[in-house]
């Protein structure tokens, strides 16, 4: 292997591994990398070693840097940063801090519409949220315009909207690299047809590119030495132009290294030359996590390992048969080698791919160009409509080629990676990659269906009896709590709110869920309104539920609705939570106290119909309530009484005055309540009286809004707790947390 191959990878993993918090198994695997290379005299080794501890270093640093700059704008409540998209009235935007590498989310209730690229200070109440911090009713100044670059991306972005109308999100995706506005049903239709990455601007459409700008310098009789050059001087100033997306660098400067070479005409070893290019970006280091640049390192590290294999394996076919048996196996490995990423990242694994890739990848070769020249020609009207019109066929073929694929019959796997199996798969792809370029291949092959073994029966192998863990999930304004059995498995209540492009269900629950770990069993919907089931359509698609859980209210919001299709494409049992119901998952009980059958359909106001749970493990009792109010809480104090005593309880209605009423909280008497809130919302949540009613009874409260997500674990008899600020152990029966250990 090369030495700046050695020197590239050390560097990035060391990155990788520093970034996460891996620093003393980052220091055994350099030192072992070290004492092989040295035991086999291997510079190459020794060198990686060093890189990785390096990477490590650089990684801590910037790290650091980022905490400091989150506690700085904590703490002052303002901070300046460059937004990623433009940010509109009324909306949310994306936006970089320009003094680390920390990321804001905007939310502006008014004002004109910013650009993307302006640099703004922000001010307000700012809040942790996933790796970054959040703000609602921000207070933006503009402090500096956009660049030029900038501007003529803005002026293409919105000459693109008039064209391609309804296709203008997915046409600026293929151009400009701009993927915020894509629709997320599109997302999800083109990830489980494993095409999604071919929506952003990477190796293939750089190629692509590449290709056509050589045929048009050939065309005009540009010279043949000198064509290449100017090909790459276009593809700069292009990658420059659309905001230089690490994917596109890295295939650009690919592209570049490999035309010099040629030149120069000295052979040049394909992962010296991967290893360069993916390189590049690792300027700024953050890029190393950056999941756009792990895919397109990673899928190109299988497309130049399926070349050895397909040469060694497959070098007598020849015709038509050749090509289509390397496009399989190229396609087979790229998505073996990416597969712990997507796995990771996504929830699913696309097996239509093989196929579906295949399909896609002519389209896309013709689409691209049709898009690049009716921008190009946008100025000659009847030109561009006419190209225009040909893009649009051609982005329908693909869309179709993205629906059949999604349908296809176990098409999509939906898979739940914990620690234990994404490092198995993980070994696979890298044990895959090694086989198809080493002679002896054997060895490799056997670790990699070994590890593949490994991460197929883990989730099934029973773990030792643990403790219940009740998980309240930062959604912001909205609600999303979820129970771990003793034995790992999990009933999830709502997952929270929907956004234009994404819902919680996908970008908060579903990764927190399979950080940890574990079968969705249940899901349940306490009522139909968008803060609570926008994010339960994900959810069923990516966790692979068993059962859904609803009270069946009459009235359906357009997120209710596309959540019990999404139960219904996937197979998923439905079944009617109603006073009486009950579960059991590995010892823990759940009882449905409310609504019953004869209340709801006399209910108006969807939250009145709302599911009561009550969980019982051992001795300790959780209450939760949904967005239940005052009519139901009376129902539920008259049926049940004493009944409801409960040590935990989830607020109902996120606090809100119209909820929690005196005689509840004294049939209820809880030690703990917990209270799932936006910070800042626009409702007044939660309310000065309830608060106060609270405190009066002597019970300690936890909010995500001040808490972020909350965490509580119990074995039957004690409750702990956990937020990100603070930790308590054995919450005793007395109402005062004070009395507890602090860990």
């Amino acid at each position: 292997m090369a030495l700046i191959t050695w020197l590239f990878l050390g560097y990035a993993a060391g990155l990788w591994l520093g970034f996460g918090g891996f620093v003393i198994p980052a220091g055994g695997a350099a030192l072992l990398v070290a004492v092989r290379g040295a035991s086999r005299r291997d510079a190459g080794a020794m060198l990686g070693a060093g890189a990785l501890v390096l990477g490590v270093l650089v990684a801590q640093d910037a790290h650091a840097e980022d905490v400091a700059c989150t506690r700085r704008a904590l703490r002052t409540g303002a901070v300046r940063a460059r937004l990623l998209e433009p940010l509109r009235a009324g909306g949310t935007a994306s936006a970089r801090a320009v003094s680390c590498g920390l990321r804001v989310r905007i939310s502006a209730a008014a004002g004109a519409t910013v650009a993307s690229g302006t640099v703004v200070d922000v001010s307000g109440s700012f809040r942790r949220s996933g790796g970054g911090l959040a703000v609602r009713r921000a207070r933006v100044v503009v402090h500096e315009a956009p660049a030029l670059l900038e501007r003529w991306r803005a002026r293409v972005s919105a000459m693109m909207d008039r064209r391609f109308e309804d296709d203008a999100p997915l046409a600026r995706a293929l151009v400009l690299a701009e993927q915020y506005d894509l629709p997320s049903d599109l997302r999800t239709r083109y990830a489980d047809a494993g095409i999604i990455h071919m929506v952003s601007v990477s190796g293939l459409h750089v190629s692509i590119i590449a290709g056509g700008l050589l045929a048009a310098f050939a065309a005009v009789g540009l010279p043949g030495r000198v064509a290449p050059f100017a090909a790459i001087l276009v593809l700069v100033a292009y990658v420059a132009f659309i905001g230089a997306p690490p994917p596109a660098v890295r295939s650009a400067a690919m592209l570049a290294l490999t035309h010099v070479a040629k030149w120069l005409q000295r052979p040049t070893c394909p992962w010296a030359i991967w290893a360069v290019g993916s390189g590049v970006s690792l300027i700024e280091p953050r890029i190393a996590i950056d999941l756009g640049w792990l895919l397109s390192v990673g899928g190109m590290a299988g497309l130049i390992a399926s070349g050895g294999l397909a040469s060694r394996w497959f070098g007598p076919l020849v015709g038509w048969r050749r090509p289509m048996v390397e496009g399989v196996v190229a396609t087979g490995v790229a998505t073996i080698v990416s597969a712990p990423i997507v796995a990771w990242t996504f929830g699913r694994l696309s097996v239509a791919a093989v196929v579906t890739n295949l399909a896609a990848g002519p389209l896309f070769n013709v689409a691209q160009p049709l898009l690049f020249a009716t921008v190009l020609l946008e100025w000659i009207a009847p030109v561009a409509a006419y190209l225009g019109d040909a893009t649009r066929a051609a982005l329908a073929l693909i869309g179709g080629v993205a629906r059949i694929g999604a349908a296809i019959p176990f098409g999509v796997i939906a898979v739940a990676p914990s620690a234990v199996t994404g490092i198995a798969i993980t070994v696979v792809a890298v044990s895959t990659v090694v086989a198809c370029v080493v002679q002896r291949w054997q060895r490799p092959m056997g670790v990699a269906l070994g590890a593949l073994v490994l991460a197929t029966w883990w989730p099934h192998l029973p773990g030792p009896a643990g403790r219940l863990e009740l998980h309240v999930i930062d959604v912001g304004q909205g609600d999303a709590v979820a129970l771990r059995s003793p034995r790992g498995r999990w009933i999830v209540v709502d997952a929270g709110n929907a956004w234009r492009g994404g819902d919680a269900g996908a970008a908060i629950v579903a990764p927190y869920l399979r950080r940890r770990g574990g079968d969705v069993v249940h899901v349940v919907m306490t009522h139909p309104h968008a803060d609570h089931v926008g994010g339960v359509r994900s959810l069923v698609g990516l966790a692979g539920v068993d059962t859904l859980w609803d009270p069946g209210y009459h009235g359906a919001s357009p997120a209710y609705r596309e959540a019990l299709d999404s139960a219904l494409a996937r197979r998923v049992v439905w079944k009617r939570a109603v006073a009486g119901d009950s579960m059991n998952l590995d010892g823990v009980r759940v009882d449905v106290l409310a609504p019953a059958t004869s209340w709801v359909p006399m209910q108006t106001n969807p939250n009145e119909a709302s599911a009561v749970l009550r969980i019982r493990y051992g001795t300790i009792t959780m209450l939760l309530t949904g967005d239940a109010e005052a009519g139901a809480e009376g129902w539920l104090v008259q049926r049940y009484g004493r009944g409801l005593r409960a040590d935990v309880l989830k607020v109902g209605h996120h606090g809100s005055g119209t909820s929690s009423t005196a005689s509840f909280l004294d049939a209820v008497q809880p030690r703990l309540a917990l209270i799932s809130v936006g910070a800042d919302n626009d409702y007044g949540h939660p309310s000065a009286a309830v608060l106060q009613s609270l405190d009066a009874r002597g019970v300690h409260v936890l909010r995500t809004d001040d808490d972020g997500t909350i965490m509580l674990a119990t074995d039957g008899v004690s409750i702990d707790y956990r937020t990100q600020d603070s930790r308590w152990t054995s919450l005793p029966r007395s109402h005062a947390p004070s009395s507890g250990s602090p860990r």
